[in-house]
């Protein structure tokens, strides 16, 4: 992906904000910044929405979630914070993880409750490195169930993600401040799409 800095370019579409990828990340994004009351759309390079998501498990690891206190799972921030820092040897910024950590179990939370995600505290299984029972997930256990259904909540929130849309480059101002996008369609034509936010 080329970054070009072009203060004149035209956009043929504009919108509030543009998140690029529809993968879970992407989709949890775009629900965000809808609640905030922003308008958002979702580019998508392969034709269903799927990303790395698709291929797991769909485990999402929380802390403090009602989940986990229903089964007598008893675990806190800083106890899912040290399990991260011994993985990871202490190579991570330890403010950043303990922010995770910390809303980790609101959005498991949110999700369940404001977008109607299915996800279930993953009981007899305790994930290598952990040492409480944390992992929240489909009951499918897959991946390609949580992402279809963080596609179907973005679909009923108004949320438009455009699928066969490969982002090729980047328009920036001189300070760096991103302006839009050009998009590669399957047929080799290119849209440009202006955005306040990226």
């Amino acid at each position: 992906m080329t970054v070009i800095v072009d203060e004149n370019v035209r956009f043929e579409a504009r919108v509030p904000v543009l998140i690029i990828g529809a993968g879970a990340c992407g989709l949890v994004a775009g629900l965000t910044v809808k609640e905030f009351g922003a308008d958002v759309v979702i580019l998508e390079r392969d034709a269903i929405p799927r990303g790395s998501t698709s291929l797991s498990s769909g485990m999402i690891p929380a802390c403090n979630t009602r989940f986990q206190k229903e089964n007598g799972v008893r675990d806190s921030t800083e106890q899912f914070a040290e399990d991260i820092f011994f993985k990871a040897k202490g190579n991570v910024d330890r403010d950043v993880v303990l922010s995770v950590c910390e809303e980790s179990g609101r959005t498991v939370e949110w999700l369940v409750d404001c977008y109607g995600v299915q996800l279930q505290l993953v009981k007899g299984f305790l994930y290598p490195g952990h040492t409480a029972l944390r992992m929240h997930a489909p009951p499918s256990r897959t991946g390609a169930e949580l992402i279809e259904s963080l596609v179907a909540a973005c679909e009923r929130v108004g949320i438009d993600i455009l699928t066969n849309a490969q982002v090729t480059k980047l328009f920036s101002t001189a300070s760096g401040m991103i302006r839009g996008v050009e998009i590669s369609r399957p047929n080799n034509s290119r849209e440009l799409i202006g955005c306040e936010a990226l």
